[in-house]
C-alpha cells in the first residue's frame, strides 16, 4: 500500500493505479453472490431519502454481493421500484460483514442507540458516516473506546472539530497530525475528508489527491460511504477500503468533470462513471 505520510517521497499516478488495481482482485468465473460479501446500509430518512438512494447505489457498483439497507417505511417504498436489486430491512443486519451507518438519519439519540449497539454487539468491519458522526459528537465519543468491531469515520472537518474538539482552523493546517492522534487514541481508522483527503489508522497514512470540486456537493459523502461499506463486504480491510472508495471516486468525479465541468456535474453523474473509473484503473 501506498503510504503518503512523507510528502518528500511522493508517488506517480502509475505507482498508485498499480496499487489500487490490487484493490479489484480478478472475480473468479466459478462464484456466486455470496463469495462477494453483504453490504448493510442504514441510511435515510423522510427529509433524507436521497442518501439512502446513493449510498445503497454506490453499493452497489462496488463489486461485493448483496446489499441490504436498513430505513424507515417511506425510504423503502419510495426506493425500492428504482433498486430492485436491494435487500430491505427494518432491523441492521449483524450478519453482514460490513454495515454503513449515518448518513441522512438525523441526529437523534434513537440514531446514537444504534450506534452504540453496533459498536458493543457487531464483530465485522463498520463504517460511520455523516449523522452517525454527529450524534458522538453529540452524546459522547468514548462509546468508539469499547467497540468489538473495526470501525472507520468519514468525517468532513468541521464533523471531525465536533467530534474531537479541535479548531477547524489547527485541522486544516495539520490534517495528517490530527487525523492520526484521534486514531490512535480511539483505536479506529480516520478519512478525513478534503480536497486532499487523509486517510490513517494511526500506523499508516494516505493522502488521496485525486479529485474535482464537483465533489463538493451534497451527496458525495453518502455515495462514498457506501462504495466503501461494499468494498469491505467483498474482503478489503477498511484501510483499503477507505483508500480504494476515495481514489475510484476522485477518479470518477474527474470524469465527470471533464463531461459537463465542476459546475455542472453531479453526485449521480459521478456514480454513473464508477465503471469507467475502475475500467481505467484496472485496464478490465
Amino acid at each position: 500500500m501506498v503510504n503518503g505520510a512523507d510528502n518528500s517521497q511522493k508517488k506517480t499516478d502509475s505507482e498508485y493505479i498499480i496499487n489500487i488495481e490490487k484493490l479489484y482482485p480478478v472475480r473468479e468465473r466459478n462464484s456466486h453472490k455470496g463469495n462477494y460479501g453483504s453490504a448493510n446500509i442504514i441510511a435515510g430518512s423522510e427529509r433524507y431519502v436521497g442518501a439512502a438512494a446513493l449510498a445503497a447505489d454506490a453499493a452497489l457498483r462496488s463489486g461485493c454481493g448483496y446489499v441490504k439497507l436498513t430505513a424507515s417505511e417511506s425510504v423503502k417504498f419510495a426506493l425500492a421500484a428504482k433498486y430492485p436489486q436491494v435487500i430491505y430491512l427494518s432491523e441492521h443486519d449483524l450478519s453482514s460483514q460490513a454495515i454503513a451507518v449515518g448518513m441522512g438519519c438525523g441526529a437523534d439519540e434513537k440514531l446514537y442507540e444504534t450506534v452504540e449497539f453496533l459498536l458493543k454487539n457487531y464483530d465485522g468491519k463498520l463504517i460511520i458516516d455523516a449523522d452517525g458522526l454527529n450524534v458522538l459528537s453529540q452524546y459522547g465519543a468514548d462509546i468508539l473506546k469499547a467497540k468489538s468491531c473495526g470501525v472507520l469515520i468519514t468525517p468532513h472537518v468541521k464533523e471531525f472539530s465536533r467530534l474531537t474538539g479541535y479548531e477547524v482552523k489547527d485541522i486544516s493546517d495539520e490534517p495528517r497530525y490530527y487525523a492520526a492522534r484521534f486514531a490512535k487514541e480511539y483505536g479506529v481508522t480516520v478519512l478525513l475528508k478534503g480536497a486532499d483527503s487523509v486517510i490513517t489508522d494511526g500506523r499508516q497514512t494516505y493522502i488521496n489527491t485525486r479529485g474535482t470540486t464537483a465533489l463538493a456537493k451534497g451527496g458525495s459523502g453518502d455515495m462514498l460511504s457506501g462504495y466503501i461499506c461494499g468494498s469491505a463486504a467483498r474482503g478489503l480491510s477498511l484501510f483499503d477500503a477507505a483508500v480504494c472508495g476515495a481514489y475510484t471516486m476522485g477518479v470518477a468525479a474527474e470524469i465527470s468533470s471533464l463531461q459537463k465541468t465542476d459546475y455542472c456535474a453531479t453526485a449521480t453523474d459521478i456514480l454513473n462513471n464508477l465503471h469507467i473509473a475502475v475500467k481505467q484503473l484496472t485496464g478490465r
